[in-house]
């Protein structure tokens, strides 16, 4: 007998009903799950995992089976319904498969019929399944092409773009300038349900306050000086598809006033017009700004940001993420590399670390722009320190030195023992860190001058250099 196949949903308000039904399935390895109202079953619904199917009576108190299953078709629900009914009329069919019931049973249901519908239900389900798990795919390839990274922050962030991706809900990116915002709203867009519609942006810092409802809502001729002739704002152009609105914390406070209404009622009126037009848009939102600090300086609505932060999406800045600063430098070299015809091969890796231990304020925009700038001016095939001037020697690496004597101009060895302490040995490491220390002393830190006093390369050195706890400058 098969074992732990999966959950069955079971939808009836007669408990025999139910429990016959229930030994049944059991019988054949499936674990049940049962609701005596449609209310219960959306709660069951929600749970993890997923129901391989739902059986469905048509007769329920409250809400009826066959309004539950087209109110779940039409919210996206793909688990297959199967459909029971006490009424064999041509009537409740016809209505059941058109409003997508997987298949149509009469009560009393035959052990053989019931196994036969669940069957056929599971191997749907698989196949939902399947294409759920592919389409992740896809999404994940555009996610790595869009945002690059696999650090773990990048990941997390990954994850909750997936938990949002094919709703409507209204998304609302916080981040700090530079992090990818308007990257992660058109891959919501292109790996939603809403792709196939247009992805229509607007900078509300960059528009003035008095051209912004115009843009968002649009104008009719003769609105103001300069109207023409009719425009359709934003909003209606992004019917059937995305609006991001980029900067929202800058939007003035009158403005807020309507666009929450407009927002409300799914409708807006172009300004110097009286036409009611109906419109249907994601929202996608972003701002650098604390909206809930605005909210209680009284800067942005309160209602408007409940209605435009329902899913807060965290863009983590780069210094949170830095074991992704390599990915992105090589990616930025090989872009660049086609775009400028220039022949770079990669980077050194002292360049690299210097690249890692910046705090890089302006984020992932800031490091395409130096990646660049090296690129074009780079005098070699890999980019060196010297290819990134804008990086100041306060924002290399610097490494704590461990407590060490004081030096001379002499390689110096540990103190010797005292009677009372146990002998010590001058080991090679410590000939190595003091020569190492002299180099940098004589070099006023300089790596580059360091290395060529002692005949290494620079990256060995820089590597002896973070083992033994030392300090460089560049």
């Amino acid at each position: 007998m098969p074992d732990n196949r999966g959950h069955i949903l079971v939808v009836d308000d007669e408990p025999f009903a139910r429990t016959v039904v229930r030994r049944m399935l059991e019988l054949d390895g499936w674990s049940v799950l049962e609701a005596r109202t449609t209310k219960e079953a959306g709660a069951l619904l929600l749970q993890e995992p997923e129901p391989v199917a739902v059986l469905l009576d048509v007769l329920l108190e409250g809400e009826s089976g066959l309004e539950f299953l087209e109110r779940s078709r039409e919210d996206g629900l793909l688990v297959p319904i199967i459909v029971m009914t006490s009424m064999e009329d041509v009537e409740t069919a016809v209505r059941a498969m058109k409003g997508g019931a997987y298949d149509f049973l009469v009560k009393p249901v035959t052990p053989e019929r019931l196994r036969t519908a669940i069957q056929h239900a599971e191997e749907r389900h698989a196949l939902l399944d399947e294409n759920r798990n592919l389409r992740k795919r896809v999404r994940l390839e555009a996610f790595g092409r869009t945002l690059v990274g696999e650090s773990p922050a990048m990941k997390a962030l990954f994850a909750e773009m997936e938990r949002v991706v094919e709703t409507d809900i209204a998304v609302c990116l916080l981040g700090e300038t530079g992090t990818g915002k308007e990257l992660v709203a058109r891959w919501l867009h292109e790996s939603g349900p809403q792709a196939k519609g247009p992805f229509v942006d607007i900078n509300c810092a960059a528009i003035p306050e008095t051209l912004i409802e115009s843009e968002l809502f649009g104008h009719e001729k003769g609105a103001f000086t300069g109207a023409v002739g009719r425009h359709r704002g934003k909003l209606e152009q992004a019917d059937g598809g995305t609006l991001f609105l980029d900067e929202l914390g800058e939007m003035a406070h009158s403005t807020q006033a309507r666009l929450l209404r407009v927002l409300q009622e799914k409708t807006l009126v172009r300004v110097g017009g009286s036409e009611t037009v109906r419109y249907n848009a994601r929202l996608i939102s972003a701002t650098q700004r604390d909206l809930k600090a605005a909210v209680q300086e009284g800067r942005f609505r309160e209602d408007l940001y409940f209605r435009v932060v329902v899913y807060p999406l965290r863009l983590p800045p780069l210094r949170e993420r830095t074991a992704d600063v390599p990915l992105l430098v090589h990616h930025f070299i090989r872009v660049f590399r086609s775009t400028t015809g220039r022949a770079v091969e990669g980077i050194t890796p002292e360049a690299l670390v210097a690249l890692e231990a910046y705090a890089w304020p302006g984020n992932v925009r800031e490091l395409q722009n130096s990646v660049f700038r090296a690129v074009v001016s780079a005098r070699g095939p890999f980019l060196t320190t010297a290819d990134f001037p804008d990086l100041s020697p306060d924002r290399v690496p610097r490494y704590l030195p461990r407590p060490y004597p004081a030096r001379t101009d002499a390689p110096a060895a540990p103190p010797a023992p005292t009677m009372d302490t146990s002998p010590r040995l001058v080991t090679m490491e410590d000939h190595e860190r003091a020569a190492i220390q002299q180099a940098l002393d004589a070099s006023n830190g300089n790596v580059r001058a360091a290395a060529d006093r002692l005949r290494v390369a620079r990256s060995t050195l820089y590597r002896r250099i973070r083992a033994l706890g030392l300090t460089a400058v560049s």
